[in-house]
């Protein structure tokens, strides 16, 4: 590659890798010619299968199994190990399963398989090797998903170099090598997870070998392309062979052959939990439209910007492309239950606990997490079943469920998450809640028994000023176990009557006392009267009561005695108006019409023995 391509080619990769996030299952094969190749080049691959958003989106593979890895002065296995890690993004490392070698260098090299440690760890006890025939041997891993461990997510990987050329002889060899890996395959539990990747040098659809792999049984495969042909220009886009065009260590004649290929069992395709996201199969760098060409012929359209930049990295990087594959991966199951302690709660108040569910699968496009359908089940004060669906990348979703608050005091409530999809962790979560219930308030305007009207009397002579009058309002029989009461308003009473204060929170055992005024200014002896509503709650707790109380204020206007002429004093102006009342009024005067209160005996006569009862009062009042 010119120097140019290569400026072009790093300039274009260190900007993707910007934008490369860890998600959902990316699986790679590809046979990498026994690094027959331009090493460096295929390292720039490598670093561009990061960033790889031919399916609308990019992330670092998982998992890579490579045909034709030898087991050299300098292994290939170590050199792949090293260029992965070189052009994986930050952060993300790449290890070695274990790799065997059973002198295949002189049949073209061994299998190897490298995962993300921070996605995949690998069950040594899964490997098996598998002669294929031509003395080449296919090996089997079996990988488990970081953090799923309850239930483990696990699959297998079959990677297989079979055997070359289309003679007749050879296609025997293929199939069966092919009915080896199925025999072995299909001695594992059914259901399991398992794809079938590599370079099975396959010619046709109706093949022996792949037909094997199809066949029904325990492990049958399904190809993501379909059992259709792939010979000819109208199925470029499947081809993923030969890429060069040149001579050298690697195979050229242009792209016109799908020997690369990664099937899957059923259980890949069923949509849920570890599950292929469909339409992602691709051959990375094909745009289809370079049969029986070099892969960097003219303009290559795979995807822009750069695509011809990936092209000339391909064409000298080996003699076979990558085949990508997608997958999404289980549910993760995450709740809160709110609030953790509902604290105090008034007796019979209607409350919800919200369990809040969350999909928390790592992912950069919701296809690549598998939906998660939950059940929340309540015990102890918790009540009822709630269930739901959160998609991948979707909210979280609310669900509700009853509390009791009838029983007086403290107790606890419990939420169990459930979920039966496929390898979603999390299900069995248990979150906990609490609340303590107290009696409401018991309002009175009475200390020994519930009374909720009352009438507030006072007697105050006139002209006395302003007077006071209280009413106590009690919170009956209040302990630990009831609710304060709350004095929050009292509606004004008409004049002469005035709200002067009392409103309180709180009170418990000691009433609030409610304080009215009374002014007596200019009042003719008589009976005032006025309606009070007092507006009173429970604390402020969930569940709290409103109550209202009613007062009959009732003040008595009385004369004085001795205000013989009504003005409010005792003074020598009522002397004067007695003396009238016994002499009789002045000549053309009219008679004085208040004597009637001067006839204190009301024996029908104003005189002596009415001054003698007077002046003992006089001047006492």
């Amino acid at each position: 590659m010119s120097g140019c391509a290569r400026l072009v080619a790093g300039a274009w990769l260190s900007v993707m890798l910007a934008a490369s996030a860890a998600a959902q299952m990316r699986v790679v094969n590809w046979n990498v010619a026994g690094l027959d190749g331009n090493v460096s080049a295929l390292q720039d691959v490598l670093a561009a299968l990061n960033v790889d958003d031919k399916p609308g989106f990019a992330t670092a593979p998982w998992v890579y199994v490579f045909q034709e890895v030898q087991d050299n002065a300098t292994p290939d296995w170590a050199v792949l190990l090293t260029r992965l890690n070189a052009a994986a993004p930050p952060g993300i490392t790449y290890a070695l399963a274990t790799y065997t070698n059973f002198g295949e260098n002189s049949a073209a090299g061994a299998q190897a398989c490298y995962y993300r440690t921070d996605k995949i760890a690998e069950d040594v006890s899964g490997h098996v090797d598998i002669y294929t025939q031509a003395s080449r041997y296919a090996d089997r891993w079996l990988l488990r998903l970081v953090g799923y461990d309850d239930p483990p997510v696990y699959f297998y990987i079959y990677s297989a170099h079979l055997k070359a050329s289309n003679t007749s002889s050879d296609r025997t060899l293929r199939n069966l090598g092919a009915a080896a890996i199925r025999a072995n395959a299909d001695a594992l539990p059914p259901g399991e997870h398992i794809i079938f990747a590599g370079d099975f040098n396959l010619y046709s659809h109706t093949e022996p070998a792949y037909l094997t792999f199809l066949s029904p049984g325990p492990a049958q495969a399904i190809d993501p392309l379909g059992t259709g042909t792939w010979a000819g220009a109208a199925n470029a886009l499947k081809h993923t062979q030969s890429p060069y065009g040149g001579s050298g260590g690697l195979v050229g004649g242009g792209m016109d052959d799908r020997f690369d290929f990664q099937l899957s069992t059923v259980a890949f395709h069923d949509g849920a939990g570890l599950s292929i996201i469909p339409g992602s199969y691709r051959t990375f760098g094909n745009d289809g439209n370079h049969y029986d060409v070099p892969i960097n012929a003219g303009t290559n359209t795979y995807y822009l910007p750069n695509a011809d930049a990936l092209a000339a990295l391909l064409a000298v990087a080996s003699d076979h492309l990558p085949v990508v594959v997608e997958y999404q991966v289980p549910a993760l199951l995450a709740a809160s239950l709110s609030p953790a302690d509902f604290g105090r709660v008034v007796q019979g108040a209607a409350l919800e606990a919200v369990v809040l569910v969350s999909n928390v699968a790592d992912a950069v496009v919701p296809a690549g997490v598998d939906a998660l359908d939950f059940v929340a089940t309540g015990a102890g004060v918790l009540s009822g079943v709630a269930s739901g669906t959160v998609a991948g990348l979707a909210p979280p979703v609310a669900v509700s469920l009853p509390v009791e608050t009838d029983t007086i005091g403290l107790a606890t409530g419990t939420v169990v998450l459930q979920t039966d999809r496929q390898g979603a962790q999390g299900s069995g979560l248990l979150l906990g809640t609490s609340r303590t219930v107290v009696r409401p308030a018991s309002p009175s305007l009475s200390p020994g028994e519930p009374q909720h009207a009352a009438t507030v009397s006072l007697d105050v002579p006139t002209e006395s000023g302003v007077a006071m009058l209280t009413a106590p309002v009690w919170n009956l029989d209040h302990d630990a176990d009831q609710a304060f009461l709350d004095v929050d308003a009292v509606s004004p009473p008409a004049a002469p009557f005035a709200f002067v204060g009392g409103l309180v929170g709180g009170v418990g055992a000691t009433p609030a006392v409610l304080t009215f005024a009374f002014d007596t200014a200019g009042l003719v002896p008589g009976t005032y009267e006025a309606p009070a509503t007092v507006t009173v709650s429970d604390e402020d707790l969930p569940g709290e009561r409103v109550a209202a109380l009613e007062l009959l204020l009732r003040v008595n206007v009385q004369r004085r005695f001795g205000d013989l002429n009504l003005d409010g004093f005792v003074d020598t102006a009522d002397i004067e108006q007695f003396a009238s009342c016994m002499t009789g009024p002045p000549p053309g005067t009219p008679p004085v019409e208040s004597c009637q209160a001067s006839d204190v005996q009301e024996d029908g006569a104003v005189d002596l023995a009415d001054f003698a009862v007077l002046q003992v009062h006089f001047f006492d009042s």
